[in-house]
């Protein structure tokens, strides 16, 4: 089975993206993958992010292989009742985090991912959804840090954590961290340069990787061809799908 823990649904305001709904599920479906797990693109650019999560629900509802991921924000007064509803959707595992686009620090939002931990849900901390060259010079978004995601990981060992459009370099910094941490992944949407998941997986890094499209802000093409062309079959299984069924079953 074929698994994208990181696709988006919607529209994107720096340049014009394909983002309905039945046009991306219909693409990654002619590629395979079973199960979508999807944002909204637009809760990154509203200062209240949880306003978009019903649309995302509801949409989620017609079909039975979307597996919605809210985003949340921790500094919005009404996050413990978004997690409520959350919790309401059968299919939600997963949260998704945007931090860099909500202005707020990890470090600061410990009691916020407890709750998350206690609702027996895994988050998603995305560091980078658009390269900062593609940026307005007056809105100009940084990266998170991943080391900064790293640490979640470390204070909350009970929650699944993903880092979220990380750089090859980025994945291969966190190296000793992911073998040493059993709750933390990294998606390879973002991975680049040559032989990038060829050389992840020689650094023994197999069981940490897991699938993400970057639908629709990215061709899917390449985001199956830098795994299928450059991996044998099993490592090509584990990240496609296999290591996201084991760690969200």
């Amino acid at each position: 089975m074929i698994v994208d823990l990181n696709s988006f649904i919607g529209n994107w305001n720096t340049h014009a993206v394909e983002g309905q709904p039945d046009r991306v599920w219909e693409e990654l479906r002619s590629y395979g993958v079973e199960r979508i797990f999807a944002s909204s693109l637009e809760s990154a650019w509203c200062r209240n992010p949880h306003r978009l999560n019903e649309p995302l629900y509801r949409e989620a509802q017609k079909t039975a292989d979307v597996w919605p991921v809210p985003v949340l924000d921790p500094t919005v007064a009404t996050w413990e009742k978004e997690v409520e509803r959350a919790l309401q959707e059968e299919r939600v595992r997963l949260v998704r985090l945007i931090p860099n686009y909500s202005s707020y620090q990890l470090v600061d939002v410990d009691g916020f991912l407890n709750v998350i931990s206690c609702a027996g849900l895994g988050v998603i901390v995305q560091v980078c959804l658009e390269d900062p060259r593609r940026q307005h010079p007056l809105a100009q978004v940084p990266n998170v840090p991943v080391s900064e995601v790293a640490e979640v990981a470390e204070r909350h060992s009970g929650l699944t954590v993903i880092v979220g459009g990380a750089k090859s370099a980025e994945i291969r910094g966190l190296k000793e961290r992911l073998l040493n941490l059993p709750n933390l992944y990294a998606d390879v949407s973002q991975a680049d340069g040559m032989d990038a998941l060829k050389v992840l997986v020689e650094d023994g890094l197999k069981d940490k990787l897991v699938f993400g499209s970057h639908a629709p802000l990215f061709m899917l093409h390449s985001a199956f061809a830098r795994i299928l062309t450059d991996l044998d079959d099993a490592s090509a299984e584990a990240i496609l799908g296999g290591n996201a069924l084991r760690i969200l079953a």
